[in-house]
């Protein structure tokens, strides 16, 4: 189960940034390839290695696989959820019933294409049916 009493704050590194590459690689990374893609980022080895780490025990990464670096191997990571999932069980979280009804209708409103409603209609008839069908 994904602890979604998640907090982006570790020992004053941040390692929601390190979440945000991973949601935007395509393929599973390695730990130099996440300071690669993270741009203007300066994490260091040892940093990246711990806050790897404490994704992985918080069950936000998990490892994908290896990867043949220039002399070894190298253990590689993926997101074990979409950043859209991760938001709304971080939002969502322990959140009653009654207040995540209220949460569902302000989404709604701020909804202003039509073509947006028309999807999450169906999207709402699909996961209805498939309460049902419990």
């Amino acid at each position: 189960m994904i602890n979604v009493s998640f907090s982006p704050q570790k020992s004053g590194a941040c390692l929601l940034p390190i979440m945000e590459v991973m949601w935007e690689q395509e393929e599973a990374l390695t730990a130099s390839e996440i300071i690669k893609a993270s741009g203007d980022k300066e994490w260091k080895n040892s940093s990246i290695h711990l806050m790897v780490n404490a994704l992985l025990e918080k069950g936000f990464l998990e490892v994908a696989g290896f990867k043949k670096t220039t002399k070894n191997y190298a253990r590689t990571f993926k997101p074990t959820m979409t950043k859209e999932k991760y938001f709304v069980r971080k939002v969502m979280g322990n959140t009653p019933v009654a207040e995540k009804k209220k949460i569902y209708m302000q989404l709604l409103k701020e909804v202003d294409e039509i073509e947006t409603l028309d999807t999450i209609k169906e999207e709402i008839y699909a996961r209805k049916k498939e309460l049902e069908n419990r």
